[in-house]
């Protein structure tokens, strides 16, 4: 069965019956399928195979599942997830400042200022069926506190659900208020006095068409019966809305138009004695945010009334317009009209593109207003004098001052959000999630105006994720400089995050490829610059160096002046296509990655080609790269020489390089028929995958379905097998596991290629050409399981889009029988197997994180300190006051320890001293597992306090 020879005396183009060994082997590869086809096979797998001999994926649950079957599927485990995205919303600071309340796609999450840790997550039912018995999934459009009571939040859900949360417990999830709103866009509350008693109203902006929407007054009476007092109606496209002064006055911006309402009784006894007397007038531009400042004063009768009122907005081509004391400039309450006019406003313009939050500072001396420059601006509101802080890492979508005026809490669209302290302007607390490419719900403020360039609409290609196999617990991923960049930009991926796993936060980013996060990053014609894309990532052994993969092509748009003759933009494109080959060496102690070499056109023929598939070698510092020239590479290191001597860096450490030690050619396709003739310039797809011993690199080149799959030698670069037929359509991912190969293309295909034996397959669902990028595979090696990943389609197609979920599929390598089936509401955008540990990660496009393992408990993959029982918030039970602690059953009184400890000998101060644990014996403790495979959090914490406390001593 071995194809023995030298590779350069073996054609690209070989046909089968050049070498009767390959005609053999392909013969028997379609006797086999022709087996399992009419069940005289010796598979144990008639019960899932359907007419063709393959098998659907997850078809299976349509069966009745047997009792072995179930306890297998019951095996495995899948976590909640864990993270997710924060939504564009301002984030919440409780009275005191101690806490941060940030409100994600799914979930309303309690993070303490002080030392940026998770407190308590609030997971909230977003997810419905509908009429059709189709699940569908609403977003949050507002998060606001409680101003009555500040241990409450209020979240507004877009179906026209609203809860009244504690914050502080989490209660309150499982009782939503139901509205009539079928549509609602924002949610705005303040406290009011009715009946002489202060509650809180809500305004709802409910939308009724495209271009009309409603103000509705709600208090708790009014939610419970789902009926409120409707006070306001305007046929302008309907955006925000805002509620201020105890109800005095309400702002709604509706496209270029702002509608100012004055409450027009002066006492109000109930929710219908509400009504307002609403004025409107036009802005220069279109409104993307705004911010509202009052003063109130005392009136001779005890009452309180307004004095001043003064109104930033940020338009969606730059400009922020101010309008002060606004108030003075509104007609009359005998005027009978409630259009204004024309009302002149002051304005300041510095930022490029829309603004995307302004607020007023706590004094109202200062402006603070940040977009997609990455700049957060101040204005001095009197001379207009300006400062920066520049070089933010992503687009500024809101601002928000603390109730001390002490900080300013800025989220940014690269899912992350920090404090800045007021008098340096230095962070002092910061959360960061996956910033991989999220398509929300809500309409992004670049979208007002129309653009030159079209955002991105699907993501169309995985998530490139690697795990370093000597740090377990950190997640290296490849992402854009925020939402707005890469929607922009083309889904270009410039950056390696680094997300640790332990603790569920991003560490650092760095830059493996061209990046202009702050610099001009639009061309003189309005067009967003085009940042490479990573496509490609993977680690050595011992995790010191870490090979990567950037490509980068001008768009068609930018290639004018190289069309020559009846060249096409697209060819003149891809002629300027740059892809590099990088290989950065990993630092230990500040985990940083330094380039070594760049690799320009690592494959290439007349022109530049593109790099499949990049793998590292399991036993060895190598790695293997296979490109569209049919070439397999092999790459090495080698010391680095100057003058003839090795040469070492700062600290005397010898320097390295790589290169190329080995090039091997494919055979580029097989020839189905003598009589049918394969075009010269079919596309191509590759993938390689390294043996588990590291002797044998398997290699899959070819065209659709005539891809064929050869064994190479690593040692010798000789071919030692070659199999052919093994693919259907474009090549996506292969694996090896011992004797096995798992390759996937339009099916899942696993065959024993020492027995030559085809052991099962499972054919995917049809979906977009889009969604079929997605398909993904892994392998772990520890529990030997496959996990299969791939879009599906929604049952209603008219609803949602083909491929806007995914299932995911574990497999034992030894039986053909699924371990998990498990249906997902996002797209997985990735997938990869815990190293250390029997699971996988999985990544969606929600920015969430999951966990998928072997074994009776699910490890969690971050607990909050409420569910540790460690938020440091004391709560009190039964009757007890605040700042006392109940006495429980078995427990002392203070009188009665009294007599305790006179007889206790205290030691004396002086004799005590710090305990010394050396930093190895801490590692032991918190490395010795991931953080998917970590003991509970109570052994962990009794390791610790053992090294720290002394040994009791004998009497």
């Amino acid at each position: 069965m071995d194809v023995n020879g030298d590779t350069a005396s073996l054609k690209r183009k070989r046909e089968p019956k050049d070498d009767p060994k390959l005609s053999q082997k392909k013969h028997r590869r379609k006797s086999k399928l022709q087996e399992n086809a009419t069940g005289e096979g010796t598979t144990d797998n008639a019960a899932l195979q359907n007419t063709n001999g393959d098998l659907e994926l997850l078809d299976t649950t349509s069966r009745a599942l047997t009792r072995p079957e179930k306890e297998k599927l019951a095996s495995w485990k899948l976590s909640k997830p864990m993270g997710g995205r924060m939504l564009d919303i301002d984030p919440v600071f409780s009275p005191d400042e101690r806490h941060l309340i940030i409100t994600y796609n799914t979930s309303i999450q309690v993070y303490s200022t002080e030392d940026s840790l998770l407190v308590r997550r609030i997971a909230l039912p977003l997810t419905k069926t509908d009429d059709d018995n189709e699940l569908v999934s609403a977003h949050i459009v507002s998060s606001v506190l409680s101003k009555c009571d500040t241990d409450y939040i209020w979240v507004a859900c877009s179906d026209g659900r609203i809860w009244h949360i504690n914050w502080t417990s989490g209660l309150g999830v499982d009782t939503p208020f139901k509205t009539e709103a079928k549509k609602l866009l924002d949610v705005t509350v303040d406290a009011v006095e009715v009946g002489g008693k202060s509650e809180d109203i809500l305004l709802v902006l409910k939308r009724l068409t495209w271009s009309s929407a409603q103000i509705v007054a709600y208090n708790t009476k009014a939610l419970s019966t789902g009926a409120g007092k409707l006070l306001h109606t305007y046929d302008e496209s309907p955006q925000l809305l805002r509620f201020v002064a105890g109800g005095r006055l309400i702002v709604a911006a509706a496209k270029e138009t702002l509608h100012l309402g004055l409450l027009k009784a002066k006492k109000v006894a109930s929710l219908d004695d509400l009504t307002y007397r609403f004025h409107c007038f036009d802005v220069p531009d279109l409104v993307s945010c705004l911010d509202v400042r009052h003063t109130t004063r005392a009136t001779k009768k005890g009452g309180v009334e307004l004095q001043y009122v003064d109104v930033a907005v940020g338009c969606a081509r730059g400009g922020i317009y101010v309008y002060h004391d606004l108030l003075s400039k509104l007609p009359g309450e005998g005027s009978g009209s409630s259009k204004a006019g024309v009302i002149q406003p002051k304005k300041y313009h510095w930022h490029r593109r829309a603004v995307h939050s302004v607020k007023w500072s706590q004094d109202g001396n200062y402006l603070i207003s940040g977009g997609c420059e990455t700049v957060l601006v101040l204005w001095q509101v009197d001379t207009g004098r300006l400062d920066f802080l520049p070089h933010l890492s992503a687009t500024i979508e809101n601002i928000v001052v603390s109730p001390r005026g002490s900080s300013y809490a800025v989220h940014l669209d690269d899912n992350s959000t920090m404090i800045l302290s007021t008098a340096e302007m230095k962070p002092t607390m910061y959360v960061s999630g996956i910033q991989s490419l999220v398509l929300g719900d809500r309409q992004p403020k670049e979208s007002l105006v129309r653009r030159v360039w079209r955002p991105v609409e699907e993501i169309a290609a995985p998530l490139v994720a690697a795990v370093n196999p000597q740090i377990p617990s950190q997640l290296f991923l490849c992402v854009g400089n925020g939402q707005q960049a890469t929607l922009g930009g083309g889904s270009s991926t410039p950056l390696l995050q680094v997300f640790d796993l332990s603790s569920f936060h991003g560490i650092t980013k760095h830059a493996i490829a061209r990046t202009n996060p702050t610099d001009a990053n639009i061309t003189n014609e309005g067009v967003p610059v085009v940042e490479p894309t990573a496509t490609k990532l993977a680690f050595s052994r011992d995790g010191k160096w870490l090979a990567s993969v950037d490509e980068w092509q001008p768009p068609e748009r930018d290639t004018d002046v190289f069309l020559t003759g009846s060249k096409t933009p697209a060819e003149a494109s891809r002629e300027r296509r740059e892809i590099h080959l990088k290989f950065w060496e990993a630092g230990a102690k500040d985990q940083s990655f330094q380039l070594v070499t760049r690799i320009n056109d690592a494959h290439h023929t007349d022109r530049t080609q593109p790099i499949f598939d990049l793998a590292s070698d399991p036993t060895s510092s190598q790695f293997a790269t296979i490109g569209n020239d049919g070439v397999v590479r092999f790459w090495t290191s080698k010391m680095r020489k100057r003058d003839g001597l090795a040469a070492t860096g700062p600290d005397g450490e010898p320097l390295r390089s790589w290169s190329c030690s080995r090039t091997v050619p494919l055979p580029i396709y097989e020839q189905q028929d003598d009589s049918v003739e394969t075009p010269k310039n079919v596309p191509c797809s590759g993938a390689i995958a390294f043996s588990e011993d590291g002797s044998i690199l398997f290699a899959a080149f070819g065209p659709p379905s005539g891809a064929v799959v050869v064994a190479i030698d690593t040692e010798t670069g000789a071919f030692r097998d070659v199999v052919s037929g093994m693919f259907r359509g474009e090549i996506r991912a292969m694996e090896s596991m011992g004797s096995t190969l798992i390759m996937l293309s339009e099916e899942l295909v696993v065959y024993d290629i020492v027995s030559d034996e085809l052991l099962y397959s499972y054919s995917l669902k049809e979906t977009s050409e889009a969604a079929k990028r997605l398909s993904q595979l892994a392998v772990n090696y520890e529990s030997r399981s496959v996990a299969l990943v791939a879009p599906v389609p929604h049952q209603n197609q008219d609803k949602m889009k083909r491929g806007a979920r995914s299932e995911l599929v574990v497999l034992a390598i030894e039986g053909d029988e699924p371990q998990l089936i498990q249906t997902f509401p996002h797209l997985i955008t990735s997938v990869i197997a815990a190293p250390s540990s029997s699971g996988f990660i999985v990544v969606d496009s929600a920015a969430q994180i999951w966990s998928v393992a072997e074994g009776p408990e699910q490890a969690p993959l971050l607990q909050p300190l409420a569910d540790l029982g460690v938020d440091g918030d004391a709560t009190t039970t039964g009757d007890a006051t605040s700042g006392e602690l109940e006495l429980h059953e078995g427990e002392a009184s203070d009188e009665e320890m009294e007599d305790v400890d006179q007889d206790v000998e205290m030691e004396d101060e002086d004799d005590t001293h710090a305990a010394v644990v050396a930093p190895q014996r801490l590692a032991k403790i918190f490395n010795a597992a991931p953080a998917f495979a970590m003991p509970p959090i109570e052994d962990i914490f009794y390791q610790v306090a053992g090294l720290f406390s002394t040994k009791p001593v004998n009497a």
